[in-house]
């Protein structure tokens, strides 16, 4: 390296040049332009690499701020995926059980002759009626239609319009309300439709 272009280098950001030597070319009697001019260059020079040095810094800190967006995204994407996945499971096991319940219906509805209707209301209301009917007790007459109106108001049942009526019916409704055991009441009900042929 020759004697003019020496530079020392004292950290890879930071430049500084030897004014010594400066001073000694000065001496040997350079001209000050040249001089001034290569000061100038060592200056720019410093500058630009000190830009630049600027611009990488920056972009590593961009890379760190995209590589925790980049994780944060993936930890949310894969959060979202389970909470998919769960839904779909659920709704699955749902669909199972509607199911279930929908061939439950048909089978008793098809070998029983039992059939609910609601009428009137829901779930959330003060007052609901549901028709239960029965076909299938008279083995001479299979098609002949039993049937009820069970009536909730406000949790206190009541039946009304029981063809053929029973007998029995206030007993029944007593301890239906006591236990509120619906299914039991059904089937002491048809029970006792039932029971009516042999009297």
């Amino acid at each position: 390296m020759s004697s003019k272009s020496r530079i020392e280098i004292i950290d890879s950001v930071e430049y500084q040049p030897n004014f010594d030597l400066l001073k000694e070319l000065e001496k040997k009697s350079i001209i000050p332009k040249q001089i001034s001019d290569l000061k100038n260059e060592v200056i720019t020079f410093i500058e630009q690499e000190f830009n630049e040095f600027l611009a990488v810094t920056k972009l590593k800190v961009q890379i760190q701020i995209l590589h925790q967006k980049q994780k944060k995204a993936s930890l949310k994407l894969e959060e979202t995926r389970k909470q998919v996945e769960q839904q779909t499971k659920a709704t699955q096991i749902l669909e199972k059980k509607i199911s279930l319940r929908s061939n439950l219906y048909e089978l008793y509805k098809n070998n029983l002759g039992f059939e609910i209707k609601p009428l009137k209301g829901g779930m959330n209301e003060e007052q609901s009626e549901i028709a239960f009917s029965f076909n299938h007790i008279d083995k001479d007459n299979p098609l002949e239609t039993y049937s009820f109106i069970l009536v909730l108001n406000e949790k206190t049942y009541s039946v009304k319009n029981c063809t053929p009526s029973l007998t029995e019916m206030e007993r029944l409704l007593t301890e239906l309300n006591k236990t509120n055991d619906l299914s039991s009441f059904v089937i002491q009900v048809r029970r006792n439709f039932m029971s009516l042929l042999t009297n």
